[in-house]
């Protein structure tokens, strides 16, 4: 039997289905069912490309199909393209603080570069610690007041009327930044692609986004970074 038959029978087959599926389906079911259908279609589609030897426009139709369809339909792990490392990390320092991003958990901690804290993780530090910290970073004439915070806004969120400090953020301040010090934000290596520069920023951004639980500050430093290294 002729392939573009045997497609033919399939796109009725599938109608058939979808319009029966539909029809069981209820108003918060559709819109995904109609998703789905669409997918499948899109797929189909992309068959018939291939069959016809158009195979640059029958890639990108499938994988746009497999999007719609979802990618634990295909994937449950995730699509294989673009995928982060295990155990990847950024890094951002100051003077008084380097403080250390988990792509994996989207935790937060730092270890204290000087001062009598020195080579002391935050975590570790009572709430008198931090707060004595927290001044000799007001005194450090650069950005650790603005890092020390955006943990403390992440991690201890009512820290601010407690220590009676108001709803005001410190300033970012700071210089340009380097090209290292943009790879170490991104958590990548000098070898990164365009593709890996702007999936860790997409990643990053998701999970430290003002929005999500993070900070400007953390923000305009993972933006820098992606601006600096994309030119």
């Amino acid at each position: 039997m002729p392939p573009n038959i045997l497609i033919v029978i399939a796109v009725l087959v599938g109608g058939i289905w979808f319009l029966r599926k539909l029809g069981r389906a209820t108003q918060g079911t559709a819109p995904a069912l109609i998703q789905k259908a669409g997918g499948i279609a899109i797929i189909g589609f992309s068959g018939l490309l291939a069959l016809r030897g158009n195979m640059n426009m029958a890639v990108p139709a499938f994988i746009f199909g497999l999007g719609l369809l979802g990618k634990g339909a295909a994937f449950p792990n995730g699509f294989p393209w673009g995928q982060k490392s295990a155990g990847q990390k950024s890094r951002v320092n100051t003077s008084k603080l380097s403080m250390e991003l988990d792509h994996d958990s989207g935790g937060m901690d730092g270890e204290v570069l000087a001062g009598p804290f020195k080579g002391r993780r935050l975590t570790q530090l009572t709430a008198e610690n931090l707060q004595a910290f927290h001044l000799e970073c007001r005194s450090a004439g650069d950005q650790s007041q603005a890092l020390l915070e955006a943990w403390l806004d992440r991690t201890q969120g009512e820290w601010r009327a407690t220590w009676g400090q108001g709803s005001g953020a410190a300033s970012p301040g700071g210089g340009a930044m380097s090209k290292d010090e943009a790879y170490a934000v991104l958590g990548l290596k000098k070898s990164a692609s365009a593709v890996d520069i702007r999936a860790a920023h997409k990643r990053l951004m998701k999970d430290f986004h003002p929005d999500k639980g993070g900070s400007d500050y953390l923000a305009s430093k993972i933006n820098a970074a992606k601006d600096l290294l994309l030119g």
